[in-house]
């Protein structure tokens, strides 16, 4: 061993001449250090957004489908300051505020105005995504300020644009029924006449249509279910309570970020505009940049599956044992329920989304807004096709057209029982215009217990889960389902759910782990991001 360290020893020593010589050649030709050029600090206070879009660009088309993507982009990331109008000093029912707040604050303000930007709590995995439970917000819906309050986890916005597309055709189906069934009622007065109601395989309930000697029909709405009575779907919020893309942008805006909308003060009292929260900026986000802010979320990735992933060359094919576990959970998904209101897919026909438009017979344009903007007009609208200019991973085609949604969803809602219901009482529902919704003069609101399915896809990306996140692991969402101890069937405190929970409690817990492999297989993904 001594000699073995003296031979090192002595291979050391010789080479030691040599290293010194390299190293003085290679500090020789050595550039001189520059001095660290330091970042450029803004010493004076400036607004984050800039300038403004405007609507009359857009509607004459001389701001590209790229560019528009690209002011949504920064709309929707940059952190808003005073300068901006972000906060709110005043209430829309008048009341003083401080700027942000924590909480529900009453004097008629609904949620905590508490966000710099949309990016703040959209953010998981990525930009535009799901919000971890620091970002849950507390609805008020009498807007006093106490509790109890209906709790809220924030979504994610992939796929967005595609609801709306399915809303508009599944609104346009549902419709043509309940026009049939009136034209027939006037071919024989005084019969009713009844109608299925279903969309892409979804049971909506029936209907029924009396028409009286002069040709006037009236609707027995009572057998509809999942649906409201107009028979318009409405894809956004926990309870699918607002129909259009757009109108879900402007409330966020208005209330999370206090970023008011010009097209929302118009809503408001005269006496109240322009400044409606009274922080001293006007027009904080025009038109133009709400029709940014709804072309960026609609043309968002849409959540697949892992092995449609790997077909895509987009990532690696997990091992053939985790593959085998998914295909084992989906079929087990399958088996005891799940998909009766999780449906795999749906086959939208057209792909190309607009804003605004006139398609699902009119219901998703914001006719207020048209009355005050003459450029927020459906015959010139932004257009683009899911298939080719939404961010990649986008929709799959469907070989006889249109495209192959794979949503796990059925744009419907359901009772989910005594366990899930909020606590706060019932949800009001809005038209395209924002405003409530009337029927035969009276406002409808959504039941504390009935929420939209939601759509599963990308729910192995997102945590916590359920509508108030209150669930850990997706796990204790499926168990979240139902009960222990639930009403009998047939009670209207029982949730819809209850059986197909109940087949997942009773499970292998091999098999229960399969569903969940399952379930996290479903992704929110971008190669760019």
């Amino acid at each position: 061993m001594r000699g073995s360290g003296s031979n090192s020893t002595k291979r050391l020593w010789i080479a030691a001449p040599w290293v010194t010589t390299i190293l003085s050649l290679l500090a020789a030709c050595t550039p001189p250090e520059r001095p660290r050029e330091l970042p450029v600090v803004e010493l004076e206070e400036q607004p984050a957004l800039g300038s403004h879009l405007e609507q009359r660009d857009i509607a004459a088309g001389t701001v590209p489908f790229e560019q528009l993507f690209a002011a949504g982009d920064h709309l929707f990331h940059a952190i808003y300051n005073g300068l901006d109008g972000v906060g709110a000093m005043r209430t829309a029912g008048g009341t003083p505020l401080q700027r942000f707040s924590n909480g529900p604050v009453g004097g008629g303000q609904p949620i905590a105005v508490s966000a710099q930007a949309c990016g703040d709590c959209h953010a998981l995995p990525f930009a535009a995504g799901a919000g971890r439970a620091h970002t849950r917000v507390l609805p008020d819906p009498d807007a006093d300020g106490t509790s109890p309050f209906n709790a809220r986890g924030t979504t994610s916005l992939h796929g967005d644009g595609l609801l709306q597309l399915l809303a508009q055709e599944m609104t346009e189906e549902l419709q043509a029924a309940r026009d049939a069934a009136a034209e027939e009622a006037r071919e024989k007065p005084g019969t009713p006449v009844q109608r299925a109601l279903a969309s892409k395989g979804v049971d909506f309930g029936q209907l029924v249509a009396t028409a009286d000697a002069t040709g006037a029909v009236t609707f027995d709405s009572s057998g509809i279910v999942g649906v409201d009575p107009d028979l318009v779907f409405r894809p956004f919020g926990w309870k699918g309570f607002v129909p259009v893309l757009r109108s879900f942008v402007l409330a966020a805006a208005n209330a999370g970020m206090g970023m008011q909308g010009e097209e929302f003060a118009w809503r408001l009292p005269a006496e109240r505009q322009p400044d409606a929260d009274a922080d001293g900026v006007e027009r904080e986000l025009t038109v133009g940049d709400v029709t940014a802010m709804t072309i960026y979320n609609a043309s968002q990735e849409t959540p697949h599956g892992v092995e449609h992933l790997v077909e895509l060359g987009m990532v690696a094919q997990p091992e053939p044992a985790a593959l085998a576990r998914v295909e084992q959970g989906s079929a087990l998904f399958e088996r005891i329920g799940c998909t009766g209101c999780h449906r795999p897919e749906m086959r939208l026909m057209n792909t190309v989304f607009e804003e605004p438009t006139n398609r699902g017979n009119g219901h998703y344009l914001d006719r207020f807004l048209a009355s005050k903007d003459p450029d927020y007009d459906p015959e010139r609208p932004v257009r683009f096709d899911m298939l080719t200019n939404a961010q990649p991973p986008r929709v799959e085609a469907h070989p006889e057209g249109g495209a192959v949604v794979r949503l796990y969803g059925d744009l419907k809602r359901h009772r989910m029982g005594r366990q899930l219901a909020d606590p706060a009482g019932p949800q009001v529902v809005f038209d395209s215009t924002l405003a409530p919704l009337e029927i035969d003069g009276e406002v409808r609101f959504v039941p504390p217990d009935e929420f939209l399915t939601a759509e599963l896809w990308g729910v192995g990306s997102t945590s916590p889960y359920l509508h108030d996140d209150r669930a850990g692991t997706l796990r204790e969402a499926v168990l979240l389902h139902g009960e222990d101890a639930p009403p009998p069937s047939g009670d209207p405190a029982r949730s819809e759910a209850q059986e197909a929970r109940d087949a997942f409690a009773e499970l292998a817990s091999d098999e229960q782990a399969a569903v969940i492999t399952f379930l996290k297989s479903l992704v929110n993904f971008s190669p760019e991001r």
